[in-house]
């Protein structure tokens, strides 16, 4: 496989470098660990405003107990049409919902959080949005959240 490289070619969008993840250590077992979704993938609940396609740095609390077929995805980033037939493959609720019936969890969040990567205003992201949404799953008690992006 080799690449092809075209100078002066960029990105049509804005890309930011970010910085490196801060970890935070493990204390508990799985099994004991109550999960959450947080999702850069445009997730949200079908009557929730959708996200502005050109860039949002908003976020959207999306209810546990909203049916999965009540969720939608609106992000112009990706090509979301297999993600609005089944909205598991990027949010996948309903599998966290049996690993709890399963015992492999303890629970799932009261809410989950969703909203859209790839551009938007990352000041405000990551002084505003992030922080809420941090907020929100420290207290709920969240012991873990996945992160899924488009």
């Amino acid at each position: 496989m080799s690449l092809t490289v075209v100078k002066g070619l960029q990105s049509e969008i804005f890309v930011p470098i970010t910085p490196p993840m801060v970890w935070t250590p493990v204390e508990k077992e799985l099994k004991d660990m109550t999960v959450a979704l947080a999702t850069a993938a445009g997730v949200h609940q079908i009557d929730q405003e959708r996200f502005n396609l050109a860039g949002d740095f908003t976020w959207r609390k999306i209810d546990d107990k909203c049916p999965s077929d009540k969720l939608m995805v609106s992000h112009g980033g990706y090509d979301n049409s297999d993600v609005n037939k089944d909205i598991n493959c990027m949010f996948p609720i309903d599998r966290l919902h049996e690993l709890v019936a399963e015992g492999f969890i303890k629970a799932t969040a009261p809410y989950h959080a969703g909203f859209m990567g790839g551009g938007g205003n990352q000041e405000k992201f990551k002084h505003e949005t992030g922080p809420a949404v941090a907020a929100m799953l420290k207290e709920e008690g969240v012991d873990a959240a996945i992160l899924t992006a488009g």
